[in-house]
């Protein structure tokens, strides 16, 4: 528990010296494992990758000799409309191992698309719809789909308040998962956010995913650069690294909530 304690803080201590999302482990903006209705800005494009903590994932499908591992996706993501977020994830999967080591991955590839339709004003919050793993390439003999291990649908809404250049986000959303096995986080989630007027590049995040609790942070350095590192329960890390660019040749600090 304290090493993990000990690398968030150094985590936290090396994003300080440098407009800001959310990077969720599949691309699109949120939290760190619930959904936000922030959007990411209309032509950004992110390509990256996320250490996932065996605590992180299903409870099925990513066993190997009846045991969880640790394990890591990565992801294509793309904004075309300011109202719309699109994004294609592998994660990997042990095949086969030899003692201690692993001879072979496999890949879970799903699809997740977020919908905005109602934008953040004065008095009314951010509303989004999404939905993750669309889709699978996995088929069993009938092409009957058997995975979908991620798949689940949300309502979300977002609020952002400023005060003294600082800024908190709040976010409410209720959240379901087809597959029984991740019914533990059905129901209603939220989170809240942090942006220092000092550093609006970027913000701390706690979170309660509906079965646990999350704290995290994140930065985008240099432009381009986005980092996260987060803890589940104070003790189970997970971090991810991702390129940001935008294809229109936007430049920002912070929204204009």
């Amino acid at each position: 528990m304290k090493r993990h304690t000990l690398l968030l803080a150094v985590a936290v201590a090396a994003l300080l010296p440098s407009a800001l999302r959310a990077q969720q482990y599949t691309g699109t903006s949120g939290l760190i494992h619930i959904p936000s209705a922030e959007m990411h800005h209309e032509g950004d494009a992110l390509i990256g990758g996320h250490y996932l903590n065996q605590h992180m994932m299903p409870d099925t499908g990513f066993i190997y000799n009846g045991k969880k591992y640790n394990t890591f996706d990565y992801y294509l993501a793309l904004t075309p409309f300011r109202w719309l977020e699109l994004s294609y994830t592998c994660t990997e999967r042990i095949r086969s191992m030899q003692g201690d080591e692993i001879t072979k991955w496999s890949k879970d590839r799903y699809a997740s698309v977020k919908i905005r339709p109602v934008e953040e004003g004065k008095y009314v919050p951010a509303i989004a719809i999404g939905c993750n793993d669309i889709g699978t390439s996995a088929f069993n003999a009938n092409r009957t789909n058997v995975q979908l291990y991620f798949l689940n649908a949300y309502i979300a809404a977002t609020k952002h308040f400023a005060f003294s250049g600082n800024e908190v986000g709040v976010t409410l959303a209720y959240r379901r998962f087809y597959r029984g096995y991740n019914a533990k986080w059905n129901g209603i989630v939220g989170g809240v956010t942090f942006s220092p007027a000092f550093f609006p590049q970027g913000r701390l995040m706690a979170e309660y995913t509906g079965n646990e609790f999350l704290l995290g942070v994140e930065a985008l350095l240099w432009r381009h650069l986005r980092l996260q590192a987060s803890v589940k329960d104070f003790k189970y890390l997970n971090a991810g690294v991702c390129l940001q660019f935008n294809l229109l040749g936007s430049r920002y600090t912070r929204d204009p909530y």
